[in-house]
């Protein structure tokens, strides 16, 4: 479209809605106004129409990629004064987008209709905004210094104003606050810091009435001490340190975490004339908060209720106690750990005793940087570092088989226990020794078929047990496919004589995904019998490779459920 069409379009609009009481700005005038913008006009408004009384004109205005992008709205008298929500820097007004293929008479008249009502918005209005959008507010308004404070929140939402835990780490100038000095220590170690005792203290969390509004943002100090219990006093204000406090506010979107740091008078100017801080009164430890500006950071929330459903209702709540064996980290069993562990799984625990070689990494989770390391231990160090508030606390790197009876100990108290892509003799290893439980956790053994065609997922309770599934010759009897002696459905690695599978790590996820989906169903309590799903593939890979399609190969693409046996 022409400029020239689209200054006409735009000049209708402003006609339409206020007609004679808009004149379109020079350059220089739009310059002077905000930069970046290509066309803008000056509309005036009538005494008295809007609620907002210091705006007697608006500037519509357009950058170069209009009708490709948004008009923007500009209220200079309103400026970035806080007093009225939704008003960015220089009076831009944050309005609802239009779409871009809208005609554009009607996309000019929608932005200065909205612009209209945001300005006549009344104070009960206003502050309800305000506190609907806390969290945003107080980012705008956070303390910008050379070097920003930044704060990562592990407190669980909704509870009451209490004693928190917290730690500052030096290296990348970061607090971490956390329900309790366990978890705390927990996520640190799982990040690869080692604290001791005296590195972890303690301050306060604030739960607030309502979210503050802008006016409301504290300035300093005092504002944050005298919050603080007076038998607290001594444990959480601490001078001569800089001290974070949480809070946290109720809106309509969900919980919103702030913070602020205190900094207080030097240590030594409130010792003076006491002999130890315990003996300085609370009063005189308050008041040395009193003049100093506090600084308000942005919180990062880092609990399992954010990372894993944003606050939402999600599978979360119910599996973040949930613990989880995967006996076999291979390409199966690794990328299984990964997704269970992003559904929040409270506690995996790794049992697999190979080595990573450069054959591997085309199909695992892990990657060149880990060859040569055992697969146990090193998909628990990486998933500890990507999620630092679950629980990784065991990985023994040799075969199921070999576990001694201590090991085996850890196991036992399992809500489910998956076998992935493991041999026959580690399936039955298992069998012998699940069964024999006392408490039986349940089983999950899952694997794929040659150029993983067709794979399978199998969940059984209490003493049932896999090996009905399997013949003679150790083949599952319900398999999909056959392949006679001489196909290609294992290959010879060159060298050592391993046998490995030819396929590729697309071809292995919908197995996995199936594998993980009942894995999550049994924890969320959805399947209340045993029962194999399978995953049936492209049975066209099986004929071109020399095998042959059983009669219970049906479908392409597609996933069944079956009872079990």
């Amino acid at each position: 479209m022409q400029r020239t069409q689209i200054t006409r379009e735009i000049e209708q609009g402003l006609e339409q809605y206020r007609p004679n009481e808009w004149r379109r700005l020079t350059s220089d005038e739009l310059k002077e106004i905000h930069a970046g913008f290509q066309l803008g006009w000056q509309v005036s408004v009538p005494v008295g129409v809007l609620e907002h009384e210091k705006v007697d004109h608006l500037i519509l205005a357009v950058d170069s990629a209009f009708p490709n992008s948004q008009p923007r709205v500009i209220a200079p008298a309103a400026d970035n004064e806080y007093s009225w929500p939704h008003v960015e820097p220089l009076g831009l007004l944050c309005l609802r987008a239009t779409r871009n293929t809208a005609p554009i008479v009607d996309r000019i008249v929608a932005h200065l209709k909205d612009a209209d009502e945001l300005l006549s918005f009344t104070e009960s209005k206003r502050d309800k905004e305000f506190e609907r959008e806390f969290s945003a507010y107080w980012a705008q308004r956070a303390t910008n210094g050379p070097v920003r404070t930044r704060v990562h929140s592990l407190v669980s939402p909704g509870g009451a104003t209490r004693e928190v835990a917290y730690f500052f780490d030096t290296r990348f100038n970061y607090y971490i606050i956390a329900d309790d000095k366990s978890v705390l220590s927990r996520w640190l170690r799982n990040t690869g810091v080692n604290p001791n005792n005296k590195q972890i203290s303690t301050t306060w969390l604030f739960r607030l009435l309502r979210p503050w509004t802008p006016n409301e943002f504290p300035e300093r100090g005092v504002e944050i001490a005298r919050l603080v219990p007076s038998e607290a006093v001594h444990k959480c204000l601490k001078p001569g340190l800089r001290l974070p406090f949480l809070f946290e506010a109720k809106t309509e979107t969900g919980p919103v975490f702030v913070a602020v740091i205190l900094n207080s008078a030097k240590r030594s100017d409130v010792l003076r004339g006491f002999r130890h801080i315990s003996r300085v009164p609370p009063a005189r430890i308050v008041n040395s908060y009193v003049r100093r500006p506090v600084e308000r950071c942005i919180v990062t929330r880092v609990d399992g209720a954010w990372i894993h459903g944003r606050d939402h209702a999600s599978s979360h709540m119910l599996i973040k106690n949930r613990k989880v064996v995967i006996i076999g980290c291979g390409s199966i069993g690794a990328t299984l750990a990964h997704l269970l562990a992003q559904a929040g799984i409270g506690e995996l625990i790794f049992v697999d005793p190979d080595r990573l070689n450069t054959a591997n990494i085309s199909r695992h989770l892990l990657g060149f940087s880990n060859v040569g390391s055992n697969k146990a231990i090193a998909l628990q160090a990486h998933l500890r570092r990507e999620f630092p508030h679950l629980t990784f606390q065991h990985a023994f790197q040799k075969s199921f088989e070999k576990l001694s009876s201590m090991e085996l100990v850890q196991l036992a108290d399992a809500d489910l226990v998956i076998s992935a892509g493991i041999d026959f003799d580690g399936e039955a290893a298992i069998d012998h020794w699940r069964r024999g439980l006392q408490r039986i956790p349940a089983l999950l053994s899952t694997w794929t078929e040659a150029f993983a065609a067709a794979g399978h997922a199998i969940l059984l309770y209490g003493k049932a047990s896999i090996l009905i599934g399997f013949d003679e010759e150790e083949l599952a009897t319900f398999r999909l496919t056959d392949w006679p002696e001489g196909a290609a459905a294992l290959i010879v690695e060159a060298g050592c004589g391993n046998t490995f599978q030819p396929h590729g790590v697309i071809d292995l996820y919908p197995t996995v995904s199936m594998a993980a989906g009942l894995a999550i169903d049994m924890l969320t309590d959805k399947i209340p019998s045993s029962c194999r799903r399978v995953w049936m593939g492209n049975p066209d890979v099986v004929n071109e490779n020399g095998g042959i399609i059983r009669t219970t190969f049906t479908d392409r693409y597609a996933l069944r459920e079956f009872v079990w046996p």
